[in-house]
């Protein structure tokens, strides 16, 4: 019994399936980071809603909950160019600004080096605060970044 091309072609796809190409979803030649832009505006307040991107990648609009979490990962480009912004809306308020542009640092107004690779950012009341790690006393505290 001989097996046609399709068989075959099936037999294959089965056989591949589940295989992990983990491969595809690693950093070959950059390191992987995170962005993390969690809601700490308080209870009972008006919606947050954000759009996030960069040139390449579409995070999109998002209306984020209290507490809730907007993350993603991603390949830093060979160069150390990758940029990623959000814009941020709150009742009457709004402000845009870059939330990725140095893997040092996570911004390039950042003051100490983001050991972990991650970024975490805090929208609160008064404003954006983006997570620090202080070497001298293995201690992480929010510090505020940009206003409303």
């Amino acid at each position: 019994m001989t097996l046609s091309f399709v068989n075959i072609f099936f037999l294959l796809v089965l056989l591949i399936a589940p295989l992990d190409l983990s491969f595809a979803k690693k950093c070959v030649f950059s390191q992987k980071y995170e962005v993390h832009v969690i809601n700490k505006l308080p209870a009972n307040s008006p919606k947050l809603r954000l759009h996030c991107a960069s040139k390449d990648t579409e995070i999109g609009d998002q209306i984020l909950p209290i507490n809730g979490d907007l993350n993603w990962s991603f390949c830093e480009s060979f160069l150390d160019t990758t940029l990623y912004f959000c814009h941020f809306w709150w009742g009457p308020k709004d402000k845009s600004f870059d939330v990725f542009d140095d893997p040092t640092y996570c911004v390039k107004n950042g003051k100490n080096p983001n050991v972990l690779k991650y970024c975490k950012w805090e929208v609160r009341e008064d404003g954006f605060y983006l997570e620090q790690y202080n070497a001298r006393t293995s201690t992480y505290y929010m510090e505020k970044l940009e206003q409303w």
